[in-house]
């Protein structure tokens, strides 16, 4: 398998592990190919730098987003966040998503909790805490900006 069918395989399908049998049958007259993809990367890599800095400095004040380098995809199970740059993976509950979801949509930290008592009961009270904690722990590892 060529080094460019691999990379087209990962990137479909979201793994970016490669099999030993899928190592061994790599090309190693490939290296051109090699060369061009990590040609286009550093290109990318640098034109997401540059975005990132046009993010955070254009941005209102109290308004969340997803940093730059955090993409979000929503699955059965609930969603799951990709932290490309260390290529960490976070998977989230249905509620964890709908908080992601509620950012995403340009919710205002102060008023990200109200949002979500409107579209979810909660006789518990424990939501509140929940996603202030959860937004917390996002703030922290950098997935989301203010």
């Amino acid at each position: 398998m060529s080094y460019e069918a691999l990379l087209r395989k990962s990137w479909k399908s979201g793994d970016f592990v490669v099999s030993e049998t899928e190592a061994a049958s790599a090309d190693p007259a490939d290296a051109a190919t090699q060369r061009k993809v990590r040609r286009e990367i550093e290109e990318i890599a640098a034109r997401e730098a540059w975005d990132a800095n046009s993010c955070l400095v254009a941005h209102r004040e109290g308004i969340m987003k997803l940093a730059p380098f955090v993409k979000f995809r929503e699955e059965k199970f609930g969603a799951v966040l990709f932290e490309t740059r260390s290529e960490k993976v976070y998977t989230l509950s249905p509620t964890g998503a709908a908080v992601v979801r509620e950012v995403i949509a340009g919710a205002e930290s102060g008023n990200l909790v109200a949002k979500l008592k409107e579209k979810f009961e909660d006789p518990s009270g424990k939501m509140a805490t929940e996603a202030e904690s959860f937004l917390a722990q996002l703030k922290e590892k950098g997935l989301i900006i203010e």
